[in-house]
């Protein structure tokens, strides 16, 4: 059985199943979603202050305009990681999924050794 710490942090694959792609657009996706939500409070936020007159409300208010100033920077962000993950080639995506063996490692730093031993 697995520790809850263990779960928690396999609830991540069960999403993405370790696609990084998969996991760009779910991230995209979700910061949308909280950025929408952080939004709603803002404008709840200023139109009780408008109302209520309260300077709790606008306290509030600032506090999450500085989370969405965040939020939306991080947001660029991910939209940037997504356009970069789909602009390489498919067949370049499963290649970095692959992990590379020891012997495929140790033969590359061969290679290279002979190269320079030939330019000498």
């Amino acid at each position: 059985m697995k520790s809850p710490i263990e779960f928690f942090f396999s609830l991540g694959d069960k999403v993405t199943k370790g696609n990084p792609r998969r996991k760009a657009d779910f991230d995209y996706y979700m910061l949308w979603i909280i950025f929408i939500a952080f939004l709603s409070v803002l404008i709840g936020n200023i139109y009780s202050f408008i109302i209520t007159k309260e300077l709790a409300k606008l306290g509030w208010g600032l506090v999450i305009f500085g989370i969405l100033w965040f939020q939306y920077f991080s947001l660029k962000g991910s939209r940037e990681a997504r356009k970069y993950l789909k602009s390489i080639p498919k067949e370049n995506k499963e290649e970095d999924n692959k992990i590379e063996g020891l012997k495929d490692m140790i033969s590359g730093f061969n290679d290279l050794d002979k190269e320079k031993d030939g330019n000498k």
